[in-house]
């Protein structure tokens, strides 16, 4: 009976928190995710230069200051975050 309520607790009370939270979190911290021309943006960007050539019309969606910055990492993690700023971030 008790594992029953742990389980029951788990499911019903800490994920979804985890699920909400998470969720709040990356809406603060990137407001236009929400909106479809960001979105847009990001995945078109990851897309056409997933295979290593980049068309310079996805170049021209993205500031000068990120480009620099998306060139000089060698972390993928990180271009993919700097990416999602230049996208989410602009209304």
């Amino acid at each position: 009976m008790r594992i029953k309520k742990i389980y029951k607790t788990i499911y019903l009370k800490i994920i979804p928190s985890l699920i909400i939270g998470f969720s709040l979190g990356v809406v603060t911290i990137w407001p236009g995710i929400i909106s479809r021309s960001s979105r847009k943006c990001f995945f078109d960007i990851l897309k056409d230069g997933s295979d290593g050539s980049v068309k310079v019309k996805t170049l021209l969606k993205l500031k000068p200051n990120y480009l620099l910055q998306i060139k000089s990492s060698k972390n993928n993690y990180i271009k993919v975050l700097l990416i999602g700023d230049s996208c989410f971030r602009k209304f």
